[in-house]
């Protein structure tokens, strides 16, 4: 359980990071572009926590340079979305990887073998859970829509 908690934490962290410089670059939402400086933020604070704890936890693991396939095939899928999908993509991405984030540390706060990891995966599970939240909200509200004003498909009209 402890390798591949820490693994994945710190391959989420990477994913995140690099989805988020993508998204500052190519979004043309503001509130998306608020969203993505927050995740490098937060993100960026969780890796150094992260990397700064595994010493002193007595854990043997040491933590991967580079992302898994499915990650590294996120971020060609955000590189290739055109500029009319490229928030819609983002933002599903960030819906379903803070949903996988938040069961990750959740397992681990609640039946992790390791107290210093796990006290670092109760700390931080709240946090994921409000990226989560803050992603669906954005994802409901059309921030990710096309255009201005656009209707995303599925949205009722009054």
């Amino acid at each position: 359980m402890l390798f591949r908690s820490v693994t994945n934490a710190a391959i989420s962290d990477m994913y995140e990071l690099e989805a988020a410089k993508i998204a500052m670059a190519k979004s043309k939402s503001p509130a998306i572009k608020k969203f993505a400086q927050q995740m490098m933020t937060d993100h960026t604070a969780s890796s150094t926590k992260l990397k700064g704890l595994l010493p002193s936890s007595g854990a043997n693991v040491a933590l991967p340079t580079a992302m898994d396939e499915r990650r590294k095939g996120m971020i060609d899928n955000l590189n290739a979305a055109n500029a009319a999908d490229f928030d819609k993509v983002y933002m599903d991405q960030q819906s379903n990887a803070h949903r996988e984030a938040s069961e990750l540390f959740h397992t681990y706060a609640d039946r992790g073998d390791n107290a210093a990891l796990k006290g670092f995966a109760a700390e931080l599970a709240p946090k994921i859970d409000m990226h989560k939240q803050m992603a669906e909200t954005l994802d409901r509200s059309g921030a990710d829509a096309t255009q201005p004003g656009a209707k995303k498909p599925g949205d009722q009209t009054h």
